[in-house]
């Protein structure tokens, strides 16, 4: 039996820093975490901030981790604790996409 699970596939810019701004892209996010697009090497392990833009000029920021390498360019991003407030600006970005809801594997 498959769990269902949260998760949009999108094109989202975003910024990661805070000691180095960079600009990437965000292909697909759940509530636990992300892939991330990139051409800049980051070593699994590294602990990163995001700021994801929402609702126009908002941005959500967060706090994540490289969990995993996924392809030449891509990196699966476990985000740490948010508060309940973030958690539900998060899961409205995703419920608001096409397609919302997947299979998880």
């Amino acid at each position: 039996m498959s769990e269902r699970k949260l998760r949009a596939y999108v094109d989202i810019p975003t910024h990661l820093g805070p000691d180095v701004t960079m600009s990437r892209t965000i292909t697909n996010i759940s509530l636990s975490g992300c892939l991330m697009r990139t051409d800049t090497q980051l070593g699994v392990g590294s602990t990163l901030s995001l700021s994801i833009p929402i609702s126009g000029v908002k941005m959500l920021r967060l706090k994540g981790k490289v969990v995993r390498e996924q392809g030449q360019d891509g990196y699966g991003i476990g985000f740490e604790a948010m508060s309940d407030e973030d958690r539900r600006e998060l899961a409205l970005l995703i419920a608001e996409t096409d397609e919302g809801m997947i299979d998880a594997e």
